[in-house]
């Protein structure tokens, strides 16, 4: 190929092609960067619900000592052992919920790593085929302005 009026306008838009796949390919980084620091903060999430419910679990059995300590009514022990044994449960499911949270994360994560992928293949595919498509129609165009060179000399 030799250089003609047309060169630059040429250069310029294989230039801004590939910086538009790269522009792509950054945002689906930040994306995914930003889809990762969520998911960091599941256990720091994770933690302070539990130690929500353990504070709550501490605080309602030290009213229930309170009761029992002053004498208090027939029953408050059998009460304070049910809602003992009913915090043990809401911690066990708890512990439950947050394990599937993070097996679905996990898996999504898989996921959406495949398709950030299968993106970044066919954004550079395109990409390939856009520079080419362009070196296709700059060596068209030098064709067209040699021959119509050719011509006026002739």
């Amino acid at each position: 190929m030799t250089d003609t009026l047309m060169t630059p306008m040429f250069d310029a838009q294989r230039t801004m092609i590939n910086q538009s796949n790269e522009l792509f390919k950054q945002n689906l980084k930040l994306q995914h960067d930003a889809f990762e620091a969520f998911r960091g903060t599941f256990d720091t999430q994770e933690s302070t619900q539990r130690r929500g419910v353990e504070a709550t679990q501490r605080a309602v059995d030290a009213y229930f000592e309170a009761i029992e300590d002053a004498g208090g009514e027939a029953g408050v022990q059998e009460v304070h052992e049910a809602v003992d044994e009913q915090f043990d449960v809401l911690l066990d499911l708890h512990e439950q919920s947050w394990d599937t949270v993070e097996q679905l994360s996990e898996e999504n994560a898989a996921a959406y790593e495949q398709l950030v992928e299968q993106l970044e293949t066919i954004a550079d595919d395109s990409t390939e085929m856009a520079v080419e498509a362009s070196e296709q129609a700059e060596e068209q165009s030098e064709i067209a302005i040699e021959s119509t060179e050719d011509a006026v000399e002739q």
